[in-house]
C-alpha cells in the first residue's frame, strides 16, 4: 500500500499517540509486536511508510484496527 508523505506523517502520528496513551517507550510498544525499534521508529516518525506485515503485528499485539493504522 503507497501513501503520500502527509498520510504517512498522519499514521506516524497515531502510531505515537496510541504508545504514549499505553505508556510505552518506542522500543517497547516495537519489540512486543515483534518489530525492532530500527524498523519501527521511522514509521513513527513518518519517514518510511508502515508495512502491511508490521500494520498486522501491530493489529494483533494491540488490537488496532488496519483502518486505524492506514
Amino acid at each position: 500500500m503507497l501513501i503520500d508523505d502527509d498520510s504517512q506523517e498522519a499514521v506516524g502520528a497515531r502510531l505515537k499517540e496510541v504508545r504514549k496513551i499505553i505508556g510505552l517507550s518506542k522500543r517497547d510498544f516495537a519489540e512486543k509486536s515483534d518489530i525492532s525499534e530500527q524498523v519501527y521508529g521511522p514509521f513513527e516518525n513518518g519517514k518510511r511508510p508502515l508495512t502491511l506485515s508490521a500494520a498486522k503485528r501491530l493489529r494483533k499485539t494491540y488490537g488496532l484496527p488496519l483502518e486505524f493504522l492506514y
